[in-house]
């Protein structure tokens, strides 16, 4: 789990975290390889996985960021995506711009 401003990026397989926040004053970004996810990840290989928005949320800024995928590379296979996701939101709350962040970006797993 993650807090910055107003916003908390939570992995949406254990929302039992979210026990000691007053989360109707914060912006709850779930991330997770479910459907009901902010975001998620699909077409996991051995190089890189894309990054999937399903849900539109805003950045500390105030832009929009709307549902959108771009691929994250990996040094190998993902066992455990959660803190890959968790991370790249975390930068695009701080509006690091997608493509930046797909460009520029290696998960070190």
């Amino acid at each position: 789990m993650i807090t910055a401003f107003d916003s908390l990026i939570v992995d949406a397989d254990n929302l039992s975290e979210l026990e000691d926040f007053d989360t109707d004053k914060l912006l709850l970004i779930t991330c997770g390889l479910s459907q009901k996810a902010t975001v998620t990840a699909s077409s996991i290989d051995d190089e890189c996985f894309s990054y999937c928005i399903q849900r539109a949320f805003k950045t500390v800024s105030g832009k929009t960021l709307l549902p959108q995928e771009f691929k994250i590379h990996c040094s190998k296979k993902a066992g455990n995506l959660y803190p890959a996701l968790e991370t790249v939101t975390l930068l695009l709350l701080f509006d690091v711009p997608p493509a930046e962040i797909s460009d520029k970006l290696t998960i070190f797993i």
